[in-house]
């Protein structure tokens, strides 16, 4: 359990560091941490029940673009504020680096196997966000045609 809390806190530390550095607006600071700490207590759960990082880091992404967007409607800022900031513990740092040194270390098996994965992460964080983001213009659209009738 303390476990859980540290690396809750890790990611809205780090994920806090980030907007700063990426110049957030004040206002979107907290919020954005928090739905990167939400993202991470997702990841960490679905990694905990399946065991798969690809899928734990599907769903973790998905749920932080659906409070992204969710936030967005009701902060009035952009949606990508709250993406870009909260999928920032998802983002698989660690396994760019293991293929990178078992490349130097001419490993290429392994190279190979954590590249795959790394790049399965990646994709799946991208699409888990393309996903809802473009169910969330379609909606936003409907909603539009339906209130200029």
């Amino acid at each position: 359990m303390v476990a859980v809390i540290k690396a809750l806190a890790g990611s809205f530390g780090a994920s806090l560091c980030f907007a700063v550095l990426f110049n957030t607006p004040r206002r979107c600071l907290v919020p954005a941490s928090l739905v990167s700490m939400v993202g991470e207590a997702v990841y960490l759960a679905v990694m905990a029940l399946t065991g798969t990082a690809v899928g734990a880091n599907f769903v973790g992404a998905l749920a932080v673009d659906l409070l992204a967007e969710m936030l967005a409607r009701r902060q009035k800022a952009p949606a990508i504020i709250y993406a870009l900031i909260g999928v920032v513990p998802l983002v698989p740092g660690a396994g760019l680096y293991r293929t990178m040194l078992a490349l130097v270390l001419k490993d290429y098996a392994s190279a190979a196997a954590i590249g795959v994965e790394t790049v399965l992460i990646s994709g799946c964080i991208a699409l888990a966000i393309a996903i809802v983001t473009l169910f969330a213009r379609h909606a936003s659209v409907k909603r539009a045609q339906r209130l200029a009738k």
